[in-house]
């Protein structure tokens, strides 16, 4: 089994759409966090934080664009 056929048999499963909706509120969590001064006050922090938000959005625009999906993620 590959990747593209795995995904395309959890998407079948009900809780596809819970796991792709808490990869989005994760991001959404992240990117609300650069309001926060205490996560941006050194370039460290800041580097994660964006190393974060970049992680989320590439793992939910792979799940996204999987063969076989027709789950669409609300951005």
């Amino acid at each position: 089994m590959n990747f593209d056929q795995a995904v395309t048999s959890l998407k079948i499963r009900e809780e596809w759409d819970i796991v792709l909706e808490y990869l989005d509120a994760q991001r959404e969590s992240a990117i609300s966090d650069f309001q926060n001064p205490d996560h941006v006050d050194n370039a460290c922090k800041l580097a994660r934080l964006a190393g974060e938000v970049a992680a989320y959005d590439s793992i939910i625009r792979i799940f996204r664009d999987a063969p076989g999906s027709s789950t669409t993620v609300p951005s």
